[in-house]
């Protein structure tokens, strides 16, 4: 009994490292070609450290040419206004569902719930021509509506938590002469902190990493980051080292933030899936 449980164990541990090793394996050679100069690249390998670590040249092109820190600036606007949106919109959603019983309530779940079915590509048809008609087209005032959205995985990890702090707070609140938007702004949402920085994480990378909105709304002028990226290397005089050095640097970010909150991270999508 003792060997077999060792045998999972060393099962466990193996399958854990192959899995670390696919996805930190591609990145190595990243890192090392971000340092090197244009020789080094073309006459060593891969997987050879850069001779010189200190060497930012290819860091400074990148920015001066690629226009990075406007775009990262432009996506950084996006990421705060988005997100304080659609956070509070699915904190507000989902303790109105939690808290209160009404007729329509298994309806709306159910429309939240169908909308993880239905493809993104398939309704930008209709979703561009609503953005043409309101000439929200080529402004980031396109991506701010359409990621201000919340969805059913946002509402679980609120209802989540809410069920976890007890409805007499609410009743408290109501003898002590409060409103419900009282009760919800002064008591429920600061306990709800856990949630709101868990969404606000991946709402942020899912933001952060995305091409396609960008792409097919800001056809010129205003660049996200990720768009700024995809047209600085598509020209195939970039230097490939220049390349690694950008989405080095693009990728830097995602790994401080993720660090920092992945507790946090970790927590809310457990107490998703408990719920």
């Amino acid at each position: 009994m003792i060997a077999e449980s060792n045998i999972y164990k060393i099962i466990r541990y193996v399958v854990l490292i192959a899995a670390a090793a696919f996805v930190i394996i591609p990145i190595i050679p990243l890192v090392f070609m971000a340092f090197k100069t244009g020789v080094e690249f073309s006459s060593t390998s891969v997987f050879t450290p850069p001779r010189n670590w200190l060497n930012g040249y290819n860091f400074s092109y990148a920015i001066r040419v690629g226009d990075l820190f406007s775009s990262l600036a432009t996506t950084i606007i996006v990421l705060a206004v988005s997100i304080t949106i659609g956070v509070n919109f699915a904190c507000m959603v989902a303790f109105a569902v939690q808290r209160f019983d009404f007729k329509a309530k298994k309806i709306i779940m159910l429309l939240f719930l169908m909308t993880m079915f239905i493809p993104v590509v398939t309704t930008q048809v209709v979703v561009f021509q609503i953005i043409y008609r309101i000439h929200l087209v080529n402004t980031i005032g396109a991506l701010i509506l359409l990621y201000s959205g919340t969805g059913i995985v946002d509402i679980y990890i609120v209802s989540n938590l809410l069920n976890t702090i007890p409805k007499e707070l609410d009743e408290a609140g109501l003898l002590d002469g409060a409103n419900y938007f009282r009760i919800y702004f002064s008591v429920i949402l600061p306990l709800l902190k856990p949630a709101i920085i868990t969404m606000a994480v991946i709402k942020g990378i899912g933001i952060y990493n995305d091409f396609y909105l960008p792409n097919l709304y800001l056809i010129r002028g205003t660049k996200t980051l990720t768009l700024a990226l995809y047209r600085f290397f598509a020209g195939l005089s970039t230097p490939f080292e220049v390349v690694s050095a950008a989405v080095l640097m693009a990728v830097i970010p995602v790994v401080i933030l993720f660090l920092f909150a992945q507790k946090y991270i970790y927590n809310g999508l457990a107490g998703a899936v408990k719920s």
